[in-house]
């Protein structure tokens, strides 16, 4: 968790009127540079102005009144690069430096209620983490029969309730500054306690995601993709439990109250479950957020993972050039594309045990996802088997869209009665070769 680093800690500011939001910047260094400024949300960023800064190096960032109700990061960004990060909610505020590269240290800004918070208390965590760190050095060099060690220990205790005393300020404040700072601690992987077991830790962090975490406050902050990535991999790492995993994503979902949220939430995490193999709960989780009726303009992605065909139902007619086939024996459906690492490696495992797949009855077809027969891009492929299918339109052609496939390679297994049986990424799982 650690190696998620927070991407832009140098500056924040914030805006607030009833009507218009302002944010007054002055960067001497940037005189007539051209910049965006944009607001975060979700994977996206909506575009608020552009324009050049004058020979001053000010401009006055306006927010349109359409988006008064915005709390979360906003961005600030040099054309040609540079820039830095603002709380919005609600305040007028106004940033400058003098420096040519603007940093947290060395630039000031004024009202903002928000941004004193984030800067104070990100610089009080930082100071007790600092002497953390060389208090536990002290505590490993000295054993506990040397007076010094008593010192470290006291020193050690005295950091903890300094610790907890900051993460209590910043759970009782109303400021987006604080659900700001509450997922960087995530991020970062810092628990309630100095000294906590990584596995004690980990769980502490899973329950904050599920239980607690201000899911709009995620949306608005520019760490949405992060944050979700990096609690499914906690899950895998430490929870290791798929049902559990299930059951926790169904109680974020309860908790966000946006219906645009519902659906990016639920975007991401079926193409995260996907990425990492577990197609079983991308499918029951694309169901039960379908049956919600709270989806609002779900992605291709996902609309393919609500309308796949599922274990137990009958497997699509298959597109051919000479025209739709229906799958009435037992199969073995193969989805690859040449040049895939793990796609080659199924394509060996396969050829290897051939011999092993037919005499187990199952007829083997192949749908490639190949773009051209160019042999250097890696299809140079000799199949013993016949169905060799490839309509050379990729994932958009229509068995991949058929069968909703969106990562290779991909094994269905279908029984006689053309019922699928399976859906497996290796072709060992499918326990055929037993």
């Amino acid at each position: 968790m650690k190696n998620i680093l927070l991407k832009s800690l140098a500056v924040f500011g914030v805006i607030t009127t009833v009507q218009a939001q302002t944010i007054n910047v002055a960067f001497s260094h940037y005189a007539g540079k051209q910049y965006v400024y944009v607001l975060e949300r979700g994977n996206k960023k909506d575009t608020i102005a552009t324009g050049k800064l004058d020979t001053a190096g000010k401009a006055a960032l306006v927010i349109p009144a359409a988006k008064k109700s915005y709390a979360g990061i906003s961005h600030f960004a040099l054309t040609d690069g540079g820039g830095m990060d603002f709380i919005v909610n609600k305040e007028n505020f106004s940033v400058s430096s003098l420096e040519e590269q603007p940093n947290f240290e060395n630039t000031k800004y004024t009202g903002s209620a928000e941004n004193d918070f984030l800067n104070q208390k990100i610089k009080q965590q930082k100071a007790v983490l600092d002497k953390v760190g060389f208090v536990q050095y002290g505590l490993n060099l000295y054993t506990k029969e040397e007076p010094l060690h008593a010192a470290f220990q006291k020193e050690n205790q005295n950091l903890q309730q300094q610790f907890t005393a900051l993460a209590d300020e910043t759970a009782k404040s109303p400021l987006y500054a604080a659900r700001f700072i509450e997922i960087y601690n995530f991020l970062m992987g810092i628990g309630s306690s100095l000294n906590q077991p990584e596995e004690e830790k980990a769980k502490e962090l899973n329950l904050f995601v599920k239980g607690k975490l201000d899911m709009q406050a995620l949306y608005n902050s520019g760490f949405w993709n992060q944050t979700i990535e990096g609690w499914t991999d906690l899950q895998q790492r430490v929870i290791k439990d798929d049902a559990v995993l299930l059951a926790d994503t169904k109680q974020i979902l309860s908790r966000i109250k946006s219906n645009e949220i519902y659906t990016a939430f639920t975007e991401k995490v079926v193409a995260v479950f996907t990425k990492a193999g577990k197609d079983d709960l991308a499918a029951a989780i694309s169901q039960y957020a379908a049956k919600s009726g709270r989806l609002e303009k779900p992605a291709k992605q996902l609309t393919n993972a609500i309308n796949a065909p599922v274990i137990g139902g009958s497997a699509p007619a298959l597109q051919t050039a000479a025209g739709k086939k229906v799958i009435n024996k037992k199969t073995l459906l193969f989805f690859y594309e040449s040049g895939c690492n793990n796609c080659e490696n199924e394509i060996h495992q396969l050829l290897g045990n051939y011999e092993i797949v037919k005499s187990k009855g199952y007829e083997i077809i192949s749908v490639a996802a190949d773009m051209t027969k160019d042999a250097t891009d890696g299809h140079d492929h000799t199949f013993p088997w016949k169905e060799q299918l490839c309509d050379f339109k990729g994932f958009a052609g229509p068995n991949f869209q058929t069968y909703a496939i969106i990562g290779t390679p991909t094994f269905f297994t279908i029984d006689e009665k053309g019922k699928i049986t399976g859906k497996y990424a290796r072709l060992v799982d499918t326990e055929i070769l037993k």
